[in-house]
């Protein structure tokens, strides 16, 4: 009876003195810590599905743009300063180049499967390297016949739900998640669905992904960022294997399937001389990229403290398993924005008829046929159409995040090794001194002439070398699809137009780390009269 008292109680005084040591740490470095001496403020904060949104509304309360909290017993810094996001994203990378990695995730040093964004110092720079080759301007363009024919199929997919005269779409954002994750699954594994009406790919990740963020973590996770102790112990293999998630196994057997189909079609071509029995698989694919730099040489990488990644000599291989982990990074980053993007460009455009007009009779009337690859990337009305998007929503926010690797004093602020940062860019995409009294209204003209602290305050992809590798790949996928959907529709809303500027949208964090919105955002599409 007495140790079932004293234990709770030797417990509780132990969590005191620990968390109480790591409060006056982050008090004498200035961080301006938020009192929250057990850490459960932070973790539910940090953790929730109003993530972006309590940053903003924090940096009000307490008054700075730059703060502090415990998430459990680790310090994490959260902030809007855009100097600062600049200075540690960039300016001193050095000792900021790796991201917060997960509570029982994989070791970033020495597991085998682990993909770019969780991947640390000389290692991400070997995969960020190799990837960026993938998606660089010279294989976008072998990738734009994919993609067009790819909108070209989602084009009579959405025709196929019309009367005659008009599609009602009720969902908008499930209606351009199939079409993304379509796009996602040509270009990156040369495979090709049957349709959209039967999108294996989508209905896959939708049973492992989309839960809000607040049921994301596990009572295991969340114990183990109060009690780091514990750490060992969850991640014993067996214990882990037990709390795996059954869904999200069954997506990565998925991938692992289209990887096999994609190695036995590789097989084929080789053993016909190139005379592939399925013509699409000939084309470039960003797996098939992979593969020409496939290599199991085991490669010693520098991972902790500063790292110069300007002098990291990089060499051009990758592992089977980092393969597999590249494609399920991919996989569940390289649509899940781009359908989001999609979504609220559509309704912006919807609620603003004389921009949609706009951009028709500017950019699209005169262009009656397929698009190509040079009139994409010259779309400016268009383009700033999508930056405002994402201005006013920048939904891969929570992934912009940093661990310190070395003690370092930024302005008068001191990161010590570990520490936790959290770029918050909802803060200065909404900023009224940055933006004018407009700033939470949709006005894509701003764009045409921005300020050089309008500049650096607009980070929807990230800042600095971690920025998102996707990007251009993203833009293209974007533009080609409005491009053509312009040219084919006339975009309404479903319902009476109460907000042009998306103020009574509202957007929630999901586990896959990315900003969705809840409502369906249903848009009616109507023939153009040509």
């Amino acid at each position: 009876m007495i140790l079932l008292f004293l234990l709770p109680t030797a417990l509780l005084i132990y969590v005191l003195i620990r968390n109480l040591k790591i409060y006056f740490a982050l008090y004498k470095n200035g961080l301006n810590p938020q009192f929250d001496i057990f850490g459960i403020k932070g973790l539910r904060w940090l953790d929730s599905s109003n993530a972006h949104e309590n940053f903003t509304q924090m940096c009000s309360v307490v008054g700075d743009k730059t703060f502090s909290m415990l998430r459990g017993a680790t310090p994490v810094v959260v902030t809007n300063d855009v100097d600062l996001i600049h200075a540690i994203s960039t300016e001193s990378f050095d000792c900021f180049h790796s991201r917060i990695p997960e509570a029982l995730s994989d070791d970033p040093i020495t597991a085998e499967n682990i993909h770019m964004f969780a991947a640390k110092g000389e290692r991400w720079k070997r995969l960020r390297t190799i990837t960026s080759y993938g998606l660089s301007t010279v294989k976008l363009k072998l990738l734009f016949p994919t993609i067009e024919t790819c909108v070209s199929e989602f084009l009579d997919h959405v025709n196929s739900l019309s009367d005659g005269h008009s599609v009602v779409i009720d969902h908008s954002h499930s209606l351009f998640q199939n079409h993304t994750s379509y796009v996602l699954a040509r270009c990156a594994y040369g495979h090709k669905e049957q349709n959209h009406r039967v999108n294996n790919f989508l209905s896959v990740f939708s049973d492992a992904f989309g839960a809000f963020s607040d049921f994301q973590k596990s009572m295991t996770e969340k114990i183990t960022y109060i009690f780091p102790e514990m750490k060992p112990i969850f991640k014993n293999i067996l214990i882990a294997k037990f709390l795996q998630s059954a869904n999200q196994q069954k997506f990565l057997d998925y991938l692992l399937n289209l990887i096999s189909k994609f190695q036995s079609r590789r097989v084929i071509e080789n053993n016909n001389n190139d005379q592939l029995s399925d013509p699409e698989a000939g084309k470039y694919s960003l797996l098939e990229f992979f593969f020409e730099h496939h290599n199991e040489k085991k490669i010693v990488e520098k991972a902790e403290g500063r790292i110069d990644m300007k002098k990291v000599k990089v060499e051009k291989s990758i592992s089977y398993q980092e393969i597999t982990a590249q494609c399920k990074f991919i996989s569940v980053a390289g649509f899940d924005t781009t359908a989001n993007t999609l979504t609220l460009l559509f309704n912006f455009l919807a609620h603003n008829p004389e921009i949609q007009e706009q951009i028709y009779n500017s950019e699209i009337k005169e262009n009656k046929g397929a698009v190509d690859f040079e009139t994409v990337c010259s779309l400016p009305i268009l383009q700033n159409c999508i930056f405002e998007t994402l201005r006013l929503f920048p939904h891969a926010s929570p992934l912009q995040m940093r661990i310190c690797t070395e003690p370092i004093t930024i302005r008068q602020y001191k990161f010590d090794e570990n520490m936790q940062v959290v770029i918050n860019p909802w803060g200065p995409h909404r900023d009224r001194d940055i933006w004018g009294d407009d700033v939470n209204c949709f006005r894509p003209s701003r764009f045409e002439n921005l300020s050089e602290q309008q500049r650096k305050a607009f980070m929807p992809f990230g800042v600095g070398p971690r920025q998102c590798v996707g990007m251009r790949f993203a833009l293209l996928e974007l533009k080609t699809t409005a491009f053509r959907m312009l040219q084919k529709y006339v975009v309404r809303s479903a319902q009476p137009v109460i907000d042009r500027h998306g103020k009574l949208v509202k957007m929630t964090v999901r586990d896959t780390g990315t900003v969705w919105p809840t409502d369906k955002l249903g848009i009616v599409l109507t023939k153009r009269e040509i």
